[in-house]
């Protein structure tokens, strides 16, 4: 079929980005291991709570705190089922400016160059946020005539969803019939380029490892026992051979002392994130099988422990959604006009809104614009992706909602 849709501005796309990515920020920045400071997501979530008002939705903010609310948008356009579009507020840190290449004046003022958008949060996920409420707009200005969009804009993403999406399953009852979190799902092979869906993701844990040995002078190593060295001997171990299937990443190493550099250190520390957590794994199992490691590995002389960063530092995965679920069927179909070829399916490795909702027994997938890979600095989008993601879950909630089998 021939997808007659019209196209997006991209004049307005990138402009749309421009500004999402400067509001609220820095003070939405959020990090998995603890913000720098609190996040403060009412600075992004009272402006758009105001713009989709403007647009006909009724509108609440439902949070613990004032300070982090969450978006909740509800337009009714007839009876039937009730979809979800998902986003979220924060952003993780931009890191120092001085880092950024293409965004010199700010990581919060973005730049346009060769049809894609720069800035912090463009991939992840102010471009996608772009895209999920243009789509709505669309929908607003034509509507359906059966059904309800529901728009949920999330705080504490980066942080695992528990002020935001796990808190809106469990204290507020959130319960859509299905929810298309606009995430990065985006694909690039050569010249071809594409966006897949995913319908399964993987979760994610953090630990803590320390070590603790004996120190030694420099000039006689074999008096001691170096915490240090058993530790990096561990972590190229966990590289090569991976508890399990469950790869690791350090994130941070410190061994020895200030001033001190004539000894082997008494200790040291790594911090390492484990992902590729399937759906079926609990969070005592996945601590013991490293615990068990790391003991069957330790010498003699070195006591080394385990543990779980403070705070909600281990997510389980999620099943997969099947291929005959109606959301899975009207988003292939609405890739199919628009791309004009078959979406790709796949398990995406990393946490967003999806698993809390896949986790409360949502039908929920992840489809949205921005680049698989999330760039640590000079983080970009295509705007030429994002004007297809527009059209695809745009056409992907008329077909859920106009499907006669759903009452």
């Amino acid at each position: 079929m021939t997808d007659l849709v019209a196209a997006p501005d991209l004049r307005e796309l990138a402009r749309f980005t421009a500004e999402l990515v400067a509001t609220g920020q820095p003070w939405c920045e959020n990090s998995l291991d603890g913000p720098a400071r609190a996040p403060e997501e009412e600075r992004i979530a009272r402006p758009l709570a105001a713009l989709l008002e403007s647009w006909g939705f009724a509108v609440e903010l439902v949070g613990r705190t004032e300070r982090r609310p969450n978006v909740l948008a509800y337009k009714r356009f007839g009876v039937g089922p009730t979809i979800m579009l998902n986003d979220h507020l924060d952003t993780y840190p931009s890191g120092p400016p001085s880092r950024w290449q293409v965004c010199t004046e700010s990581p919060y003022t973005a730049v346009e160059l060769d049809g894609r958008i720069y800035g912090r949060g463009t991939s992840d996920t102010r471009a996608n946020l772009a895209a999920l409420l243009t789509a709505a707009k669309r929908l607003v200005d034509n509507p359906p005539s059966r059904g309800t969009l529901l728009i949920a804009l999330t705080v504490d993403e980066e942080r695992n969803g528990v002020e935001g999406s796990q808190y809106l399953v469990e204290q507020h009852g959130l319960r859509p019939d299905a929810s298309i979190t606009v995430e990065p799902t985006a694909w690039h092979n050569g010249n071809a380029s594409g966006i897949a869906l995913a319908v399964a993701q993987t979760g994610h844990a953090l630990l803590d490892i320390t070590v603790r040995g004996h120190s030694s002078h420099i000039w006689r190593p074999d008096t001691g026992v170096n915490p240090a060295q058993f530790l990096a001997e561990f972590l190229a171990g966990l590289r090569t051979r991976p508890v399990r299937d469950w790869p690791v990443s350090v994130v941070g190493l410190a061994a020895g002392e200030s001033g001190m550099a004539q000894f082997t250190p008494l200790s040291a520390t790594a911090r390492v994130a484990a992902v590729n957590v399937g759906p079926d794994v609990a969070a005592g199992e996945l601590l013991g099988a490293f615990q068990r490691r790391l003991a069957q590995e330790s010498p003699e002389g070195i006591a080394a422990g385990i543990e779980y960063v403070n705070g909600p530092t281990f997510v389980a995965g999620t099943h997969h959604l099947g291929e005959d679920d109606p959301l899975v069927v009207a988003i292939g179909n609405a890739y199919q006009r628009v791309a004009g070829e078959p979406v790709r399916t796949y398990i995406k490795p990393a946490f967003n809104d999806t698993i809390r909702f896949r986790h409360a027994g949502i039908p929920a997938v992840t489809f949205g614009p921005g680049d698989d890979g999330w760039a640590v600095y000079d983080e970009s989008i295509s705007l030429q992706i994002m004007s297809t993601a527009v059209k695809v879950i745009e056409q992907a909630v008329r077909e859920y909602l106009s499907a006669s089998s759903r009452g």
